[in-house]
């Protein structure tokens, strides 16, 4: 007779697992957070090396800056930008500081306008007027001092003389020039001469301060020579147009006016 097999059961059929020891557990997650822990240090480290890395580029906010800087100016920005670690409100306020004072602009504003783009808005320094400082320099219709440049390359701008040259000059930390305060006045008041003459149509071409007789200036056209004197302008200006309206009736292109007498008015014609 042949030999019946015993049949097995489900549980005979299957092999038993082999159980990991407790020492075995602990030895494999003391690797695995060695190995984890070596990682991240290693990562950090590179991290530190390469800060404009920490953000792809397709994970970084796009950078839009204004169209009316010149490509060094934009080379710059951006480059300053790529070199961020991260892209937060807290970053670009340090950014905008830093390239406020290093591009010699009037304003610099870095914002985040939508969540994958961040805006440039820059307002540079306008010059209304030229002055003779330690050199010849630009200034705002607001009395900011900044910049340089030669007595030759101004045509347009008025050109003001007569500031004490000796006086100590201050460098911000954005490239302006703050004068000394007697200066500053005097710059201050020929602003406002040049602003007021403006609303009766007069123009200097040069402006020249004296001490005891305050501020005189050559027009554009005609060439009349007129001393102003010292502040208040507007009553002196309302005889001023007065003036040059006869004299331009009367053909006259060369005249000499003085308005600083006690409120009277002298006037010296020249027949070319």
């Amino acid at each position: 007779m042949s030999k019946r097999r015993k049949k097995k059961g489900l549980l005979a059929a299957q092999k038993p697992k082999r159980r990991w020891s407790l020492f075995a557990r602990f030895w494999k997650i003391s690797l695995l957070g060695f190995l984890l822990s070596l990682s991240l240090g290693w990562t950090y480290i590179w991290l530190q090396k390469h800060p404009a890395q920490r953000l792809s580029s397709h994970e970084r906010p796009q950078l839009v800056a204004d169209k009316d800087l010149s490509p060094d100016d934009q080379v710059r920005i951006r480059d300053a930008y790529r070199h961020l670690s991260e892209v937060t409100p807290e970053t670009l306020a340090p950014l905008a500081l830093e390239l406020h004072q290093s591009m010699g602009l009037r304003s610099i504003n870095v914002i985040q306008t939508k969540p994958f783009q961040i805006h440039v808005a820059t307002e540079p320094f306008v010059a209304a007027m030229v002055v003779e400082l330690d050199m010849w320099r630009f200034v705002t219709d607001d009395g900011i001092v900044f910049g340089q440049t030669t007595e030759r390359e101004v045509q347009t701008l008025p050109v003001l003389k007569g500031l004490d040259r000796k006086a100590p000059l201050v460098r911000s930390p954005n490239g302006t020039i703050v004068p000394s305060s007697g200066n500053q006045r005097i710059i201050d008041d020929t602003l406002l001469a040049i602003s007021e003459g403006k609303r009766y149509n007069i123009e200097y071409r040069t402006l020249l301060y004296d001490d005891f007789r305050g501020l005189a200036g050559e027009l554009q056209e005609p060439a009349y020579k007129v001393t102003l004197g010292f502040t208040p302008y507007s009553n002196k200006y309302l005889k001023l147009e007065k003036i040059l309206t006869s004299l331009k009736q009367r053909g006259l292109t060369s005249a000499t006016i003085e308005l600083d007498y006690k409120g009277k008015a002298f006037v010296k014609e020249t027949v070319l």
